[in-house]
């Protein structure tokens, strides 16, 4: 009986012992919770297989865009109205060259910069507000140049302009503006690069490639000269000082090698 007593108190001193390490490590636990938590879930995050971190949004870079006009009318006389506008629109900036080669008169053309607004929902169409510095009779000036423009069609701000006592040209009263002016209708910007090309290439190379000789030991030069992409084909007129030629011609375009291959047709001398 005395054996089983001290069997009792010794089992009931040994589990007191146990509760007591069990509270001591409880509080123990209770109070370093703040420090370890987080170093555990910490350990977590960073192993190898584990990896909660949300996809990242796509980035989606907007190209600039390209958009071409021009307009083209033939004169009593046989010559060409010829007008070219491209513009690059990054954003609210634009960029571009407008270029005037007008019948018989001097031409003016000029690369500019600026900004353009949003899409006007009553014109369907945006405005451009832009610096064009041209070339025109010898003389280099930087003028204010409006241009509204959208699908189809485009079309620059006419009106009286004066030195803003820079050199600098500016619109005298942009509330009296005219859009009245040419209209140039939307093309391709792939037909007008091969516009300009093809027209450079006969221009340089008319001494070589006209098919007549000039007179009186001249040169050729040309005039005047219009391409058509859409059939391949143009007209030029030069001339050597004494006499005028116009010819039509085909033409064959690489447009990977800029290769150009040029078959006159038909010569009339004016």
């Amino acid at each position: 009986m005395i054996e089983v007593e001290l069997w009792y108190y010794s089992s009931m001193k040994t589990l007191r012992i146990f509760l007591l390490v069990l509270i001591i490590i409880g509080i123990g636990l209770l109070v370093t919770q703040k420090t370890w938590v987080p170093k555990l879930v910490d350990r977590i995050l960073k192993s190898e297989n584990v990896n909660i971190q949300a996809p990242l949004p796509e980035v989606v870079t907007k190209e600039p865009i390209s958009m071409c006009y021009s307009y083209l009318k033939k004169s009593s006389r046989g010559f060409f109205d010829r007008v070219y506008l491209r513009l690059k629109i990054d954003g609210s900036n634009v960029s571009g060259e407008y270029n005037n080669y007008l019948a018989e008169k001097d031409s003016k053309v000029g690369t500019f910069t600026g900004t353009v607004g949003p899409l006007d929902q009553r014109m369907m169409g945006r405005r451009a507000d832009v610096w064009w510095n041209t070339i025109g009779e010898g003389m280099k000036v930087t003028e204010e140049l409006i241009i509204d423009f959208g699908d189809g069609s485009a079309v620059t701000a006419g009106g009286e302009m004066v030195d803003r006592g820079d050199g600098v040209c500016v619109y005298k009263d942009k509330t009296k503006l005219s859009f009245n002016g040419l209209s140039l209708g939307q093309i391709s910007c792939e037909d007008l690069d091969e516009i300009n090309i093809v027209e450079k290439y006969v221009r340089d190379n008319i001494k070589t490639i006209a098919p007549d000789k000039p007179v009186l030991g001249g040169a050729w030069n040309v005039m005047d000269i219009n391409i058509v992409p859409a059939t391949k084909s143009g007209e030029v007129v030069y001339e050597d000082g004494h006499i005028q030629s116009r010819v039509s011609f085909q033409y064959e375009f690489n447009s990977n090698t800029k290769s150009i291959l040029i078959k006159f047709e038909n010569k009339n001398k004016d």
